[in-house]
């Protein structure tokens, strides 16, 4: 009777750590999910604010161009 009662402590200790350890690893793949989405989101303005930058660099070149044309003219 003894054994019995022991290995049923056991089996309930042991079923009881693998419920933690089940809400422990389904909050790990909430985080993990959130922080891929927020990844995603940081990347996407990353990839806007590198296209920006080009354009920006290719209109201070036009700029420097159309300047340099006027500084040939009235020179």
């Amino acid at each position: 009777v003894e054994q019995a009662a022991a290995r049923t402590a056991e089996r309930d200790a042991l079923a009881a750590e693998l419920a933690d350890v089940r809400r422990a690893a389904s909050a790990a793949e909430a985080r993990a999910a959130d922080l891929a989405a927020r990844t995603a989101v940081i990347e996407a303005d990353r990839d806007a604010a590198q296209r920006r930058a080009g354009q920006l660099a290719d209109q201070v070149s036009d700029l420097a161009t159309a300047l340099a044309r006027l500084g040939t003219r009235t020179g």
